[in-house]
């Protein structure tokens, strides 16, 4: 399932009593605060979550797979992001004994 905006407005909104406008425009600002963020200071630390850095990357020379032409990608920015410890401990819990492990077999 993928959350969307609407999805996450409407959690916001069954978890803390606001209404269907409210969430959604929290969950807007909320967004809107992370970009402008990124923007200035190219690193958002949320503890508990992780880390979203912005990097630069130079141009480079590419290919076009269909037609094998070779192009210049242009110089851009990315966004990583790195989750936390706790963060990748929560998710991996049914994991630790191996008991769920697909590749066990």
């Amino acid at each position: 399932m993928a959350l969307t905006r609407a999805n996450l407005a409407a959690k916001v909104r069954s978890k803390v009593g606001l209404s269907t406008v409210e969430s959604a425009e929290y969950v807007a600002s909320f967004f809107d605060f992370i970009k402008s963020e990124a923007e200035e200071a190219g690193t958002i630390k949320l503890n508990g979550f992780g880390n979203f850095t912005v990097k630069e990357k130079k141009a480079r020379k590419g290919r076009n797979p269909r037609t094998g032409e070779t192009i210049i990608i242009s110089e851009r920015k990315v966004v990583k992001f790195k989750p936390s410890v706790i963060f990748k401990s929560e998710i991996n819990k049914k994991y630790k004994n191996g008991s769920s492990d697909k590749r066990s077999r």
